[in-house]
């Protein structure tokens, strides 16, 4: 066989060079277009429901803002322009997670029994954490979300104010007071007794000390026993 006429080469060559040119045009085209379809607002909010969704999906460990980027659509570099670094993303989720607790413990109720408010709301949380485990695992992470941020604040509020009044009131403290060490040690060890139960049931440690329960049946058949048991009705003040 000969070789090809230089000039055949040549047409080649420029011809493949011209899909290449016309192939990066149309990217840029796409990107543009995906950029244009968002507004500064709405490019912020799809990133944290990107973000939001991730940590539902795949835990803290699959979180990147590589990841969020690509789940939102958008360029690589737009997470960081928006929200700086991954804290600052992560934070908006972490705020997002402390709404969707205050809404589950709201779905408890109020109850005019300290019992049965106390359980109620107890259960709830560990319900929460159990269903959310990404989030509930990131609410609590310093080192992944910014505490400085005031509208952090303002969303723990809500669900810790809830938990602990009703730790006060089943010990008879119908108008907790802040200041007082003993309240505040109240509210700190019943939230600190929570957390360790929400923690083992998400490890699948809880169900080892009972026999006949599984990580399957522990949330709905053990945990509101053990609850219970941790707030009898002959303790209640």
């Amino acid at each position: 066989m000969g070789r090809p006429s230089p000039s055949k080469t040549v047409q080649t060559t420029l011809t493949h060079s011209s899909e290449l040119s016309r192939r990066r045009q149309d990217e840029v085209a796409a990107i543009t277009k995906l950029k244009d379809s968002y507004h500064h607002g709405d490019l912020r909010a799809a990133l944290i429901t990107a973000a939001d969704e991730i940590i539902t999906e795949k835990g803290i460990e699959g979180f990147s803002l590589r990841a969020a980027a690509q789940k939102a659509g958008v360029s690589p570099a737009a997470p960081a322009h928006h929200f700086g670094a991954a804290r600052g993303l992560l934070t908006e989720v972490a705020i997002l997670a402390y709404e969707r607790a205050g809404r589950y413990i709201a779905r408890a109720g109020h109850s005019q029994n300290a019992v049965t408010d106390v359980r109620a709301v107890m259960l709830a949380f560990v319900k929460f954490a159990v269903e959310n485990p990404g989030h509930f695992r990131l609410m609590f992470r310093k080192d992944l979300v910014n505490r400085n941020d005031s509208r952090l604040a303002i969303a723990s509020k809500g669900p810790g104010n809830r938990l602990g009044h009703a730790v006060l009131a089943y010990r008879g403290k119908a108008h907790p007071d802040t200041a007082s060490f003993e309240d505040s040690a109240e509210m700190l060890c019943g939230m600190a007794t929570l957390h360790g139960i929400a923690n083992l049931v998400l490890e699948e440690k809880a169900a080892h000390f009972f026999k006949g329960a599984t990580a399957k049946n522990f949330l709905g058949e053990y945990v509101p026993r053990i609850i219970d048991h941790l707030y009898p009705a002959s303790r209640a003040m």
